[in-house]
C-alpha cells in the first residue's frame, strides 16, 4: 500500500464519506502532517511590574510552552507620567526587574526562547509598535480594575481595539 493511500485511509476516519471519496480521487498528492502545528510562534506579554499582571504572565507562559513559541515580554516606561522627584533611571530599573521576573518564570516553566525589552513611550502605542516590529502572533495582556484606568482609558482596551493580531485580555 502506498503512503498516499495509507495517509488518506488514516484521514478518512475523521471525514464523512463524500470528503473521503474526493480525497481518493484528488489529482494532487496530499501530504498530512503528523505533528501538531503551533498556533502561535511569537507571544507578547506586556508587564508593568505589578502583582495584578501575574495571571496574564501565567497564561502567556502556558501558551508559549504549549505552542513551543518565543515569549516576548515588554515593559514601557511612560515618559509622560514621570512625577517630580522620580528619576527616569529608577523607572528603567523597575522595568528591567519586571522583565527579568517574567523571563525567569518562563525559563523555570520550560519556555526555551524568551526575550525581554524595556522601552519608552505611551504604553498602548509602544505595545502595538513592538508587536508589529517583532511579528507577534498573540498579545496576552492584563487588565486592571482600578479607578484611574476608567478615567484615563485602559491600555488593554486600546491595545485590543487597535491591534492587528489577536489580543487575550486576562483579569
Amino acid at each position: 500500500m502506498s503512503s498516499r493511500i495509507a495517509n488518506i485511509e488514516h484521514l478518512e476516519r475523521g471525514l464523512n464519506i463524500g470528503a473521503a471519496i474526493f480525497l481518493r480521487q484528488a489529482p494532487v498528492t496530499i501530504d498530512l502532517l503528523d505533528e501538531r502545528r503551533s498556533m502561535y510562534d511569537r507571544i507578547l506579554v506586556p508587564t508593568d511590574g505589578r502583582e495584578s499582571t501575574e495571571r496574564a504572565i501565567d497564561e502567556a507562559i502556558a501558551l508559549a510552552d504549549e505552542n513551543e513559541a518565543t515569549l516576548h515580554t515588554l515593559y514601557v516606561v511612560n515618559s509622560a507620567a514621570i512625577a517630580p522627584g522620580i528619576e527616569f533611571s529608577d523607572l528603567e530599573d523597575i522595568g528591567q526587574r519586571a522583565v527579568e521576573h517574567v523571563c525567569t518564570r518562563a525559563a523555570d516553566a520550560g519556555v526555551e526562547h524568551v526575550d525581554g525589552t524595556v522601552t519608552h513611550g505611551l504604553r498602548h502605542r509602544s505595545i502595538l509598535t513592538y508587536a508589529r516590529d517583532n511579528d507577534i502572533d498573540l498579545i496576552v495582556i492584563g487588565r486592571h480594575r482600578e479607578f484611574d484606568h476608567l478615567v484615563r482609558g485602559s491600555v488593554s482596551k486600546r491595545v485590543s481595539e487597535e491591534a492587528t493580531v489577536p489580543v487575550l485580555i486576562v483579569e
